[in-house]
């Protein structure tokens, strides 16, 4: 059973080489700031996990990626969630695994655990789930949309679908899509937890904001934990209205091509 509690409170280097590193980042810690000026905000919760790592690899900070604050940063995690990130610690190895993730062959893999308040209703506006499944499959192999925002500040998203089973609505500016195609989790394999709760192991190769979370709340099956998205709370969170706690999310493992050697690498979090 995926366990409530963090691998780690603290954030820590599983590996590193001359071109890259390895981190953990615990739940509760920001990727990166949210916004150039943040780090000059003593109200937000600092350091980020690129700041921590900016003290021993200063290098890592002053990359060009997606977007300046980011730096050697290869993809974010949510404050709620912990797991594995990839920081680059020169500009050609940024550009190489950039360019990997463009191609797909960035590969994350993920653990969650899911369950539903009890009475729980539908949350509001998600499309009805159709995509082809086998009446023998408890749950589909692969969840599929595009994206677009939802709530006040945007802070949520939820699924966009096309086709004769879809509303016929255009798609706008405001519709993501991964290179014009439907962002893609892949479900290799859920088992009961007991309680009502179910563990999914999952897979993704590109990925969108609050995706995995999005998705699985579209199947019925929200995160533990994640209020955002209508997943069930642990008891302890009546102990602490208000706060926000762990989501029951894990980024285990990733693999991808060294930039040094080209030779496919995976890590996996310490169990």
């Amino acid at each position: 059973m995926y366990p409530l509690q963090a691998h780690c409170n603290e954030p820590y280097v599983l590996s590193e080489t001359e071109d890259y590193a390895v981190v953990y980042k615990p739940p509760l810690m920001h990727s990166v700031p949210l916004k150039k000026d943040e780090e000059e905000n003593p109200l937000l919760n600092f350091p980020t996990l690129l700041d921590w790592y900016g003290c021993i690899e200063p290098r890592a900070l002053g990359l060009i990626g997606r977007k300046e604050i980011e730096g050697g940063l290869l993809h974010r995690l949510d404050y709620e969630t912990e797991g594995l990130v990839l920081i680059a610690k020169n500009q050609s190895a940024m550009d190489a695994l950039l360019a990997q993730q463009q191609q797909g062959l960035f590969v994350k893999e993920y653990g969650a655990l899911s369950g539903l308040p009890e009475n729980a209703d539908p949350l509001p506006g998600f499309p009805p789930f159709s995509q082809h499944t086998d009446p023998g499959i408890k749950h589909p192999e692969k969840i599929q949309s595009y994206f677009r925002p939802w709530g006040p500040g945007r802070k949520a998203v939820r699924p966009f679908v096309t086709g004769p089973d879809a509303p016929r609505r255009k798609i706008t500016r405001t519709i993501a899509g991964d290179q014009g195609n439907p962002y893609v989790t892949e479900i290799l394999s859920s088992n009961d937890a007991g309680e009502g709760l179910t563990h999914f192991k999952l897979r993704i190769k590109r990925g969108f904001r609050h995706q995995i979370r999005c998705h699985l709340s579209w199947i019925g099956k929200p995160i533990l934990n994640d209020a955002l998205y209508g997943g069930a709370p642990p008891e302890k969170a009546q102990e602490a209205p208000g706060r926000r706690l762990p989501i029951a999310l894990c980024a285990e493992s990733f693999s991808f091509n060294d930039p040094a050697d080209g030779e496919r690498r995976e890590y996996r979090i310490r169990q």
